[in-house]
């Protein structure tokens, strides 16, 4: 099988176009930017959210309320495994674009669900059941989602690119974060936080439904992946194993592959739901400027400036890991999230500063956003196509699950069993270590032909 430089495949007949690639990035990142803007609108708003869905009676109030809410946050984590499994075997098997016009038509079918959902005091019960089987589709969409854009963008670069083009697929993602950021921010200031809380809330989510119906014929215009045209359909009939670097993958190997990516993916997950879904409602909470608490328009502040800190290390990092290699990013990256966080989240506690505060949030963010550079094409190059999308999405997903669906839960239950805010830190310490020890494991990716 014969590479060319310039070509995204060794399948591919020639290299794509400018026109082509424009389309590519586009048709991914803007469905990706909207899927996420979904995503973590509901993290954002959750304090909120807790208001309206889990304070009436028999579901508790205050600070159970917050809890509840960060669980059902949780409980879209619990539909990610299935929906990539679901969503990527038929990536595999139908192509990445129909897989990612099936995601984001799932996302913006249950995002304007949230948005005219009747509260708690109007319809009761139902009123939580809804809005968690709500978040159970927006999750299946979501865990269709990452690995169906990481390999429609990866199988489409240029072989010395691709580690750039997997991480417009991360940046997006905070793309999303930060515009869901500002638009709750000036609807806060537009409306006045009383009627935000009152009904306001619900525009974004409307926003949300409204732009996944924009970004469906955007994924219809751009064409299939070569490597899936030109190699997964012609080896339709061959079973695994299949070729990965040089080498022949057996079904065991591709077990051992999956759980490399679980382990990989464990501090990620756990670090970005903690240092952003969770830190808005944390600072709020725990943090002071002077001797007053920072209010809800200065913590999504702080959380839209970390927002801009990732996309900017993401995309350089990204373009590094071309150059020098994914690992020497990665390993820098779990060493300063192991050593920071604790101490960082403690200094911006006790010293009552939001200047401060803010700063402590953004170094966070970088540590992670090294990492979060070299993700995507990382964990394209470690699976063969035929079972790519599916294969990515399962392992991604459950390690999702595991460490970052209930990473606001448990660092918002850690604080309150300790009574130590700094204790918020320690869920990403832990999923750091295990993927440090991953990393240290991972053999070098880059210039390695992608299969």
């Amino acid at each position: 099988m014969s590479t060319a430089t310039n070509a995204p495949t060794a399948g591919a007949a020639e290299p794509p176009t400018r026109s082509q690639l424009r389309t590519v990035i586009l048709a991914a990142s803007f469905g990706n930017l909207v899927e996420w803007f979904d995503f973590t609108t509901y993290g954002l708003l959750a304090m909120t959210i807790a208001a309206h869905f889990f304070t009436a009676s028999g579901t508790g109030g205050g600070g159970t309320a917050l809890l509840l809410a960060f669980a059902t946050f949780g409980a879209g984590f619990v539909a990610r495994p299935l929906g990539g499994i679901l969503i990527g075997l038929f990536g595999d098997r139908k192509g990445r674009k129909p897989a990612l016009l099936l995601s984001i038509t799932l996302m913006g079918a249950s995002t304007a669900v949230v948005a005219i959902l009747p509260d708690q005091k109007t319809i009761g019960l139902a009123a939580p059941i809804l809005l968690v089987l709500a978040r159970l589709v927006q999750g299946a969409a979501a865990g269709g989602e990452w690995g169906g854009a990481a390999s429609f963008l990866v199988e489409w670069a240029p072989n010395q690119r691709r580690g750039l083009f997997g991480s417009f697929h991360t940046a997006t993602i905070f793309v999303g974060t930060l515009v869901g950021s500002l638009v709750i921010a000036g609807l806060t200031a537009l409306l006045r936080e009383d009627v935000m809380d009152d009904w306001g809330w619900r525009i974004p989510f409307a926003i949300g439904g409204l732009l996944a119906l924009i970004a469906i014929p955007v994924r219809l215009k751009a064409e299939e992946t070569p490597i899936f045209r030109d190699e997964v359909e012609s080896a339709a009939k061959k079973p695994v194993p299949d070729v990965v670097d040089g080498g022949t993958m057996t079904r065991g190997g591709l077990v051992k592959r999956l759980a490399f990516i679980f382990c990989l993916v464990g501090m990620q997950s756990a670090a970005v739901y903690t240092f952003t879904s969770y830190f808005p409602s944390f600072v709020q909470q725990y943090t002071k400027d002077g001797a007053e608490k920072v209010g809800s328009g200065a913590a999504l502040f702080s959380n839209a400036l970390a927002s801009v800190v990732v996309i900017v290390v993401v995309i350089a990092s990204g373009r590094i890991s071309d150059r020098i290699g994914r690992k020497p990013a990665m390993v820098l990256s779990c060493l300063l999230v192991l050593v920071l966080p604790y101490p960082l989240i403690s200094l911006a506690v006790a010293a009552d500063s939001l200047a401060l505060t803010v700063l402590v949030q953004s170094v966070l963010a970088a540590s992670v956003a090294l990492f979060l550079g070299c993700l995507p094409v990382v964990l394209v190059e470690s699976i063969p196509a035929r079972v790519r999308v599916a294969g990515l999405s399962t392992s991604y997903n459950i390690a999702s699950a595991v460490f970052g669906g209930f990473a606001p839960l448990i660092a918002g239950g850690l604080v309150a069993a300790t009574g130590a805010p700094p204790t918020a830190a320690l869920w990403t310490v832990f999923a750091a270590a295990i993927s440090t020890v991953a990393v240290f494991f991972f053999k070098e990716s880059r210039g390695n032909p992608l299969s």
